[in-house]
């Protein structure tokens, strides 16, 4: 066998492109790296979409809620507002701004099973979570929302303290459709510690906040304002206001820990069946 010999003396033609290999890697590493840092950085405050859904009796009106998606392993579950997954149907459109600042949207019927209301409503709170299934035809869609998503352990376990500041991700009064998806973000405080209110089916668990924010932003959920931009520890969901005969209101919003029992319970039972 021929022994090989290494010759490391540049050729005079590999000298030569030195310039045009240069130019080449300085353009695509900074590339390359730049699609990577916009999988991870996508902000915060764009990770709450919206559910669209036409009244059937009027057909130019259409009803509007927040909602953010939340991921466990490889599993991914909606999540809004009791009452306002009650208004929704199969064909209501999921709109949402993807990684690159595209506009998207999808019927839920894309999204869930067809064959049974897809959401499961608490007894005790005004929340919904419905799971996420994966079938031919929406994997683009899934892998948008895989990327806005937020991880069940970043739904904090306890309340904050009275007075810590929050911000509150929704489309109030329906803003930030119109054009583009652009969620709107309200900062606020807490004003309360966990305590019960009144509801249709007895005494619920909720945070008092501030301020009242307008119909539309149930379903969003609550970020501490004091973490960094990436930071993604959710204290709660907007789900209304309480109010008076003077008209004075307070946001009443559920307690992030409940939606993480509820769904590591979903995910619980199915591992049984």
């Amino acid at each position: 066998m021929t022994p090989i010999t290494a010759d490391f003396r540049p050729h005079r033609s590999v000298t030569h492109l030195k310039p045009l290999i240069t130019l080449l890697v300085g353009i695509l590493v900074p590339t390359a790296i730049s699609v990577a840092d916009e999988a991870r950085g996508i902000d915060r405050l764009d990770r709450v979409a919206c559910i669209e859904s036409q009244v059937p009796s009027q057909p130019n009106t259409r009803k509007l809620c927040s909602v953010f998606v939340v991921s466990a392993g490889a599993r991914l579950f909606l999540v809004t507002a009791g009452h306002a997954c009650a208004e929704t149907s199969g064909e209501s459109r999921l709109r949402y701004r993807d990684a690159r600042g595209g506009s998207q949207w999808v019927t839920l019927r894309s999204l869930v099973p067809k064959s049974s209301n897809p959401w499961r409503r608490d007894p005790t709170s005004d929340f919904a979570i419905a799971e996420i299934h994966s079938r031919e035809g929406n994997e683009v869609y899934l892998s948008h929302l895989d990327g806005l998503s937020i991880p069940l352990e970043s739904l904090s376990s306890d309340t904050p303290r009275r007075t810590t500041p929050i911000v509150t991700i929704g489309f109030p009064l329906g803003m930030g459709i119109q054009d583009e998806v652009s969620p709107l973000a309200v900062v606020g405080h807490i004003a309360s510690r966990e305590t019960l209110a009144e509801s249709r089916w007895g005494n619920e668990p909720v945070v008092f906040c501030t301020p009242p924010l307008a119909q539309g932003t149930s379903g969003g959920p609550a970020f501490l304002a004091s973490e960094a931009n990436e930071s993604l520890t959710v204290i709660g969901m907007y789900i209304g206001v309480i109010r008076d005969s003077t008209g004075a209101k307070l946001s009443k919003m559920v307690p992030a820990h409940l939606i993480r029992k509820s769904i590591k319970s979903m995910i619980a039972e199915s591992s049984v069946d």
